[in-house]
């Protein structure tokens, strides 16, 4: 699926304005960064007994939202559950509101860290 992936995260970025390509490439690094700590991390606390006494709770930390000039929109999730005492911590992904893993965030990071060729400029050798 990752293939998939390569091909969305692509098709979504060419269409997106510089300034948006910008502020998603800084909103995803520090994504990253909070998923690597948190990444299969849980945690029990009776701080919060009235939440704890619902069998299952959500919060959302934040959320990010990116639409192209094809509107094509791209909404990422970080959420806090909880459920009785144990706490943990997840990030749904959705592309076109179809959900996708965090391999497609991995995706975009990884085609936004390389450098465009257009950018890139080719000098020839002048003898003089």
């Amino acid at each position: 699926m990752t293939s998939g992936y390569d091909s969305l995260a692509k098709e979504f970025l060419a269409e997106l304005i510089p300034e948006e390509r910008t502020k998603l490439y800084n909103d995803l690094l520090a994504l990253e960064e909070v998923h690597k700590l948190n990444q299969g991390c849980t945690y029990y606390t009776f701080k919060n007994l009235k939440r704890a006494f619902h069998r299952h709770s959500e919060r959302r930390k934040r959320t990010f939202r990116y639409m192209n000039s094809l509107n094509n929109e791209l909404t990422i999730h970080q959420i806090h559950e909880q459920h009785f005492f144990k706490n943990n911590y997840c990030i749904h992904v959705y592309f076109n509101e179809q959900e996708c893993t965090y391999l497609f965030i991995e995706q975009l990071l990884s085609i936004l860290k390389t450098p465009e060729v257009a950018r890139l400029r080719s000098f020839e050798k002048v003898m003089v």
